[in-house]
């Protein structure tokens, strides 16, 4: 990973700052909703969005002047950026299309265009939406993920980061046991995909794009937090809460876990081939 080299090469591998940003982190995200956004606009999706946002360009503001970095420290790329768009829109799509798909061809949910859309508020719960899904995975994998990588190694880093980003998804309400084993397992695939691509745009895309279809278009709940206006109202047909994530929302479900097994094994073999293909270009 280009971002690590540049880490190793800089020496910026001293962990207690890195750890301690990503505490601060998560504790202003929690003052900035409390005390903020909350009494602004109430307890809803946008408070909570908004604080996210603000406190992750704190923490990216202050690393950079800290670290006196450029965002390819955070595993941003000056090359293949359009292709990495496309890529991270075109897995997303395909993975929250399917999953939808599988829940409604499977008779667990229903879905019904909204009758009182208010298409102000929908873009603006699309734009906030976006920007934390971006930012969360420019924080856990481009700030976290690579630093740790430089020290202690990708495997390492992949798990330590995946372990930290479960901690701060734990705040997040209604959270089960199947909710946290696929925030972690969400977590490895998606360290997995940054991996492979070298490119932290591609999971930036494709967590902000995962969020946006999933909440502000189908009406799924995101991570718990319920989207107050979507374009489509879905409801559950099937009591089976294993299946349709419950009050979580789809990445709650048992179809969302095997979903994201498959796509962790397939990005694994791809890694292991992208390795074999190096080694015998080097022969």
């Amino acid at each position: 990973m280009k971002s690590v080299d540049l880490l190793k090469n800089k020496g910026v591998m001293n962990f207690t700052p890195i750890f301690l940003l990503i505490i601060v982190y998560s504790f202003l995200q929690g003052i900035l909703f409390e005390y903020v956004f909350k009494n602004i606009v109430g307890y809803n999706i946008i408070s909570v969005l908004c604080s996210y946002i603000f406190s992750a360009v704190i923490l990216l503001f202050f690393v950079k002047y800290f670290e006196k970095t450029t965002f390819e420290y955070f595993g941003f790329s000056k090359e293949n950026n359009l292709e990495a768009i496309k890529v991270g829109t075109g897995l997303s799509i395909f993975s929250i299309v399917g999953v939808v798909a599988i829940l409604l061809m499977s008779d667990s949910i229903s879905l019904t265009l909204s009758k009182d859309l208010k298409i102000g508020i929908i873009i603006i719960l699309a734009i906030l939406v976006l920007m934390q899904g971006f930012l969360e995975e420019v924080v856990f994998r481009g700030y976290l993920m690579t630093r740790l990588a430089a020290k202690k190694g990708k495997w390492i880093a992949i798990l330590l980061s995946s372990i930290f980003y479960l901690v701060f998804r734990m705040s997040n309400p209604t959270t089960s046991k199947l909710d946290l084993i696929n925030i972690f397992l969400i977590s490895i695939v998606m360290s997995l995909l940054y991996w492979y691509f070298d490119n932290i745009l591609v999971i930036a895309i494709f967590h902000a794009f995962w969020n946006c279809i999933s909440g502000v278009i189908f009406g799924f709940n995101i991570s718990g937090i319920r989207v107050s206006d979507s374009i489509f109202t879905v409801e559950a047909i099937s009591d089976k809460q294993i299946l349709i994530g419950g009050s979580y929302g789809i990445e709650g479900s048992i179809i969302a876990t095997v979903f994201f097994a498959i796509l962790g094994l397939l990005v694994y073999m791809g890694l292991y081939l992208k390795m074999f293909r190096r080694i015998a270009r080097n022969k």
